[in-house]
């Protein structure tokens, strides 16, 4: 029988990567070796190594010599693709564009000869975060009934205290997530605006999280077995970070949820010539003109 430490490190890995390759397609960056290379969103080092730590928690506990050791590998892999594999790729981008600018100005006349250095080498940190959750997330599925076992306190039903936390952090959601956006909406500053669309996705995902708290809560009370433990409360927090890294990916890389300053600067426009003074302004115009 194959040891868990060796096939779900690589199923994560598996995961990981077509992940990764799916992301790439989407943004229109199609090419099959990125099933294969490092760099990119999500880290595949990073989930892969804590993919291995975690099998070890599970399967020794946070006492085992195996857990230690695997805790400090992957603390060291995700540090290197922070610092030194990342600053290796910034390295790579400059060097092709100064050759790319030299040989635009006729210093380099064989730029060929250079070749193209690989720039994606290493990790933002959001994207080692996302690695190290997937990693955890994977290995915990795979590892369930082990991972019960262990903690049992996972299937024990919430305190009524318990529930009002959740209710607390429900109500947290919705009222955190209102207030900034309507606050983003209210002020006429162009670098808020910019982030219009991004607070917009965050309100959204905190209803959706807040409303599953609620209908936990609910379902506690009613004292329904199949959703009335800690697991499930966990599982809601899960989804909460999962969701949430993705849209600060989604902002902070991709830029999809951040607006251009000339986009914000023609709604600003538009908003300013359609206020209802300019509306009687013109109209007063062209009144005038006509007579």
């Amino acid at each position: 029988m194959v040891s868990e430490y060796l096939y779900i490190p690589l199923i994560t890995w598996l995961i990981a990567q077509m992940i990764k390759f799916g992301i790439a397609v989407l943004q229109g960056k199609y090419r099959p070796s990125l099933l294969f290379s490092s760099g990119g969103m999500p880290s595949v080092h990073s989930a892969t190594v804590a993919s291995l730590a975690t099998v070890a928690l599970i399967e020794g506990g946070p006492t085992s010599p195996l857990f230690g050791i695997t805790g400090v590998f992957a603390a060291i892999v995700m540090y290197d693709s922070l610092g030194v594999r990342r600053a290796a790729g910034e390295q790579a981008k400059v060097l092709n564009l100064l050759i790319e600018d030299l040989s635009t100005n006729g210093a380099v006349k064989t730029p060929k000869k250079y070749g193209h250095l690989k720039e994606i080498l290493g990790h933002r940190p959001l994207e080692v975060a996302i690695g190290l959750m997937l990693g955890v997330a994977v290995s915990a599925l795979l590892l369930g009934n082990t991972l019960l076992v262990r903690a049992s306190w996972l299937m024990t039903t919430p305190s009524a205290l318990a529930r009002w936390i959740q209710l607390g952090l429900a109500v947290f959601l919705i009222l955190s997530g209102v207030i900034v956006y309507l606050w983003a909406r209210a002020r006429s500053s162009r670098k808020l605006a910019r982030y219009r669309p991004f607070l917009k996705q965050i309100l959204i995902s905190n209803l959706v999280v807040a409303a599953l708290f609620f209908g936990l809560v609910f379902l506690q009370t009613q004292g329904v077995r199949t959703y009335n433990a800690w697991l499930f409360v966990a599982l809601g927090l899960l989804v909460f970070f999962f969701w949430h890294a993705a849209l600060w990916y989604m902002l902070l890389v991709d830029g999809k949820l951040r607006s251009s300053i000339a986009d914000v600067s023609v709604q600003a426009r538009k908003q300013k010539w359609m206020k209802p003074k300019r509306k009687k302004a013109r109209a007063a115009r062209r009144a005038a003109k006509r007579k």
